[in-house]
């Protein structure tokens, strides 16, 4: 019974081990995911514009990554444009989803880290 016992362990830690690689392959693809584009960063500008956060410095921020995403990205007028567009439509939706009083978590979770990621980069304190 006990050699049973100890292969029953070592299947566990073999399934265990296959999980925990599975979850930091998983992680590390989504690394490249996060990147920041043209289309997440105009949303984010419009979730400033929304919750109110929406300042001159923060508005120095987004035209800068604004201009460096699109540089950086090589984008031509009209993809460009086609971007911007679906942040701004992606916003507007989000804003149509939270319903009556739903935007404060937004504006929370959303809002206010997007004005400080905005300001950061207008002061210099962060890359576009």
């Amino acid at each position: 019974m006990v050699p049973e016992v100890y292969e029953w362990g070592i299947r566990a830690c073999r399934v265990a081990a296959f999980a925990v690689a599975a979850i930091l392959i998983a992680a590390a693809s989504r690394g490249g995911a996060a990147e920041r584009n043209l289309t997440r960063a105009v949303y984010d500008y419009a979730v400033t514009s929304y919750c109110g956060t929406l300042t001159p410095e923060v508005e120095a921020g987004f035209k800068k990554e604004l201009a460096a995403l699109t540089a950086r990205a090589g984008l031509d007028a009209e993809t460009a444009r086609r971007q911007r567009i679906r942040g701004w439509v992606e916003a507007d939706r989000e804003w149509s989803n939270r319903g009556l009083g739903g935007h404060r978590a937004w504006c929370r979770e959303e809002g206010l880290p997007a004005a400080r990621h905005f300001r950061a980069i207008a002061l210099g304190l962060k890359q576009p």
